[in-house]
């Protein structure tokens, strides 16, 4: 008869006993994140696609509705899939406030949305801004290139397009729950004196810059530059960095230019950027047009052009 040592069985029990004690917290843990999910959602809940639009919801819904965000920090929104506790979040969405149906995610996404959660209504969030029309291109697997004309999508990179986006915002809150319009109304004009005096500080800053250019790796500020009179030269072009001479084009065109600044999204390789600011003898500063606090974003962004 074979017996086995003491020591084995007190290291098996020991094992067993905090794998039970591992078990039971996890269960709690997933217990207490389900409770809380729970009283979360008494309140009423709407989604958006990036933090901007996030900040915008909350300024106006106040205590009403909870604003779900999907795309997180620093992720990129023009290849993002959601996680399927994300698709759970915004399957208990009243409205899903998209930025306008340019945006990758949305692009990919939002039909699937709409079909998962058919009650939910959708609003436009860039109705009535000026879009900026771009020509998108991908290649095919067998090499044949497809090109199809499309808006740039960073809409919120202007003072005067958050302004429109507050407006879109509030009008499909009032339509969502009348009962609370009083608030919503005080809460948007609120918000729009606030965009405002940020509209006021950013001509400020770049009305005497007005005609100069800035460099940056993706091409998200396309509507600062457009509405206070700039040029924004791009190193990246739909997801992909500049050929050799592209970026000698475009370093001939900055040299031109006086570029002094360059920017860099926080999401992406800053390698290129470097290089080509040292050809320029220019400054990289790293930027988060995706920030929730947009519009102290947007003025750090006015102040680096303007440096």
């Amino acid at each position: 008869m074979n017996v086995v040592p003491l020591n084995f069985l007190l290291s098996i029990m020991k094992r067993t006993t905090l794998y039970i004690i591992v078990f039971i917290a996890v269960a709690a843990a997933m217990f207490m994140t389900s409770c809380g999910r729970v009283s979360h959602h008494e309140q009423r809940v709407v989604s958006v696609t990036i933090l901007p639009q996030k900040f915008l919801a909350e300024q106006i819904a106040g205590e009403h509705f909870v604003v779900n965000c999907v795309v997180p920090a620093n992720s990129n929104p023009e290849a993002y899939d959601p996680t399927p506790m994300q698709l759970v979040e915004i399957g208990e969405s009243e409205a899903y406030l998209r930025v306008g149906g340019m945006l990758g995610f949305e692009m990919v996404w939002m039909d699937r949305l709409a079909q998962n959660n058919p009650d939910m209504k959708i609003y436009d969030t860039s109705s009535g801004i000026d879009v900026i029309k771009v020509t998108h291109s991908h290649t095919h697997g067998n090499g044949v290139v497809h090109s199809y004309d499309g808006a740039d999508p960073h809409i919120w990179s202007s003072p005067r397009n958050l302004r429109i986006m507050a407006h879109n915002i509030y009008v499909a809150l009032i339509e969502l729950d009348a009962a609370h319009a009083s608030d919503y109304r005080s809460n948007y004009e609120r918000l729009v004196q606030h965009i405002d005096s940020v509209d006021s500080v950013v001509t400020g800053l770049l009305e005497p810059y007005r005609g100069t250019a800035f460099a940056i790796y993706h091409p998200s500020l396309s509507y600062l530059a457009r509405d206070y009179g700039l040029t924004q030269l791009c190193l990246e072009n739909m997801g992909k960095e500049n050929s050799a001479l592209t970026m000698k084009n475009t370093v001939d065109e900055a040299m031109q230019s006086g570029v002094r600044v360059v920017f860099v999204q926080r999401e992406f390789n800053p390698r290129q950027v470097e290089t080509f600011a040292r050809e320029l003898d220019a400054e990289v500063v790293t930027i988060n047009p995706l920030n929730y606090n947009c519009t102290t974003e947007i003025i750090d962004i006015a102040h680096a052009i303007a440096r």
